[in-house]
């Protein structure tokens, strides 16, 4: 009961710090600005996907790897660092996908504000 109250305590004093720059959006303007801020998120996390795939497909070519291949052997260090890739590459499409499900939300949002 103490732990819960503490975090509850917790949030809501760390709440306003963000409470206010959310703004639910009214206007077509507002949506439009949304959609484009969104747009660009997902901009970035394709791009940061894709970084990360070539980090990874560069681990897979590397000398240290290309060592331990010629022995039959894996190198963990490699393995770990291609798996680290991978997963940020995977988590920042799901990011990418949501900021397009959102973009074109607000896009749609405006253009029904705007009567179109």
């Amino acid at each position: 009961m103490i732990q819960t109250g503490l975090c509850a305590v917790a949030l809501f004093v760390a709440a306003p710090a963000f409470a206010g720059e959310a703004k639910v959006p009214m206007t077509t303007e507002e949506h439009f600005a949304l959609a484009k801020q969104y747009q660009d998120q997902a901009a970035a996390q394709r791009k940061l996907a894709q970084e990360h795939r070539d980090m990874a497909a560069a681990y897979k070519k590397s000398t240290i790897n290309s060592q331990a291949a010629a022995h039959g052997q894996k190198d963990a260090r490699v393995e770990k660092a291609v798996k680290h890739c991978d997963d940020i590459a995977s988590a920042a499409e799901k990011l990418a996908t949501a900021d397009e499900k959102a973009a074109d939300f607000h896009t749609f949002r405006g253009k029904e504000l705007q009567g179109k």
